[in-house]
């Protein structure tokens, strides 16, 4: 008798549906794959190297500067710019609507420093790019342009996300530190749409061959976030942190979440590296009297490999 063994993963935020709808969701789930594998390898690992070790090694961690590869995949993002003289704008999906990608590679950095054993300041950064072509099944409105049905639209999405935090180290004993962390996202966000069949929502009859909308938007979002670094054996770390936040100010209403799973190797005294899942929310709305107002409202996850150095 054959028996199927069923793994769920909506727990992590992306439903079984997604993961079969197109190739590069496919690449995204043998990428989440060999992270919880390579999280295990190191956990093998560092079983083996802590049973051998029978001193406690002392490692620098006053300065940590480091650097590596992400992958971001499934991300769902939606979007609204109001026009400045309709007061309206039309909310629509970057992924479904503009055929808009999911998943885009880059480059991560950061860099903690420790004042002394419960003080520190740190500083992230990392930038995504995505672009969309499709070919409009319903109009849409972007500002004061409404891009036809039958017409083409390119759009390119930037967004750089800044964090400054700080730590404090409430409880660190030889195993565990235990942190309290309160931080401030900067969000530069860019967007651009070019398209055919533009018509001026105020002037209904005058249509454009081609216009091209830009759109720049910077979001500071402050966050308190608790995290807890555990250390399995002398050389094998795991981490676990998470940030929240959410305000309610006069015309702005925004949250942001995040999540941060990983292991740390420190193959040498001066050396580390590092796996981890990360997964991030975004929802950001200014209402600023309807007119110019603006929407965003997007998800994603991450795997993130990197390689870290101490002193």
């Amino acid at each position: 008798m054959k028996r199927t063994l069923t793994l769920r993963i909506s727990s992590l935020g992306i439903p079984a549906k997604w993961m079969a709808r197109r190739p590069g969701q496919l690449r995204s789930s043998v990428l989440l794959s060999f992270i919880l594998l390579t999280m295990l390898g190191c956990l093998s690992l560092g079983q083996t190297v802590g049973a051998e070790e029978t001193t406690q090694e002392e490692f620098p961690d006053r300065l940590k500067l480091y650097g590596g590869y992400q992958q971001m995949f499934g991300l769902d993002g939606k979007f609204r710019f109001n026009g400045s003289k309709t007061g309206f704008g039309s909310t629509w999906d970057f992924n479904d609507d503009l055929g808009g990608d999911k998943n885009d590679s880059m480059l991560r950095a950061g860099a903690t420093f420790r004042f002394n054993q419960n003080h520190a300041i740190g500083f992230s950064w990392y930038d995504i790019n995505l672009k969309g072509d499709r070919t409009l099944d319903d109009s849409l409105q972007i500002k004061d342009d409404i891009f036809q049905v039958g017409g083409e639209i390119k759009s390119k999405l930037d967004l750089t996300l800044y964090r400054l935090f700080y730590n404090w180290s409430f409880y660190h004993s030889d195993k565990t530190e235990l942190v309290l962390s309160p931080g401030m996202y900067f969000g530069d966000f860019e967007a651009n749409f070019k398209g055919s069949a533009v018509i001026d929502a105020e002037s209904i009859n005058q249509i454009s061959g081609s216009k091209t909308i830009k759109e720049n938007l910077f979001a500071p979002l402050p966050t308190i976030g608790v995290a807890v670094a555990y250390k399995i054996f002398p050389r094998l770390t795991a981490n676990l942190r998470t940030d929240w936040f959410y305000v309610n100010v006069g015309e702005v209403n925004g949250s942001i979440a995040e999540l941060f799973i990983g292991l740390e190797y420190r193959v040498f005294k001066h050396f580390a590296v590092g796996v981890a899942y990360d997964r991030m929310l975004v929802n950001v709305e200014y209402k600023n009297g309807k007119a110019k107002g603006w929407e965003l409202d997007v998800s994603w996850n991450s795997g993130l490999f990197y390689g870290a150095l101490y002193f």
